[in-house]
């Protein structure tokens, strides 16, 4: 079974860790490995998971191939960017990087706030699949979907939102454990 990439803000640790501990189906729990992944490790660890910690260079080959579900997440520290330009230039980076070993990649880009809007297009030759948790609706089965309304701080999010994340994150998975997204 192929490699979802999640690609999301600190902010939306607690979110991302409750949809993986939702997910009984993966086999291999990898996060890439720097200073914000540790509270997520440990976050991770504290509900029975076993996420090993990598690092890029260190990515096994083969993993969008494997026959087991696997799931990489690695986050980003929103306040680390020089300016909302220079994000938008490191996340397209990890989005190519992370689309050329997965199937397809969530990604988590509400505090950008409508910078991502242009993912359809810049990633729409790419052979993984894109869901995009920002403000607007698209149709299901599109290869870039919007599916979650923004939200512009760290509040517990409501029964509504998180069954909104849970939406995406299944729709993503199953469009790559299709047979022709593989």
């Amino acid at each position: 079974m192929p490699l979802m990439s999640i690609i999301g803000c600190t902010e939306f640790e607690k979110e991302i860790v409750k949809l993986l501990a939702e997910d009984g189906t993966i086999e291999h729990l990898l996060v890439m490995g720097d200073a914000k992944s540790s509270e997520l490790v440990s976050d991770l660890r504290q509900i029975g998971l076993k996420p090993k910690v990598l690092f890029p260079e260190t990515i096994p080959y083969g993993l969008k191939k494997s026959k087991d579900f696997n799931v990489l997440v690695t986050l980003q520290d929103v306040n680390s960017f020089k300016s909302p330009q220079h994000m938008k230039k490191e996340t397209d980076e990890k989005i190519k990087f992370y689309g050329s070993v997965s199937n397809g990649i969530l990604m988590f880009d509400n505090p950008c706030r409508g910078m991502f809007e242009d993912a359809t297009l810049d990633f729409h030759t790419r052979h993984f699949f894109i869901e995009r948790l920002s403000s607007e609706n698209t149709k299901y089965g599109e290869k870039v979907s919007d599916c979650v309304p923004d939200t512009n701080n760290k509040k517990e999010h409501t029964p509504e939102l998180i069954q909104k994340y849970r939406t995406c994150y299944n729709r993503l998975k199953d469009l790559i454990l299709t047979p022709k997204a593989n």
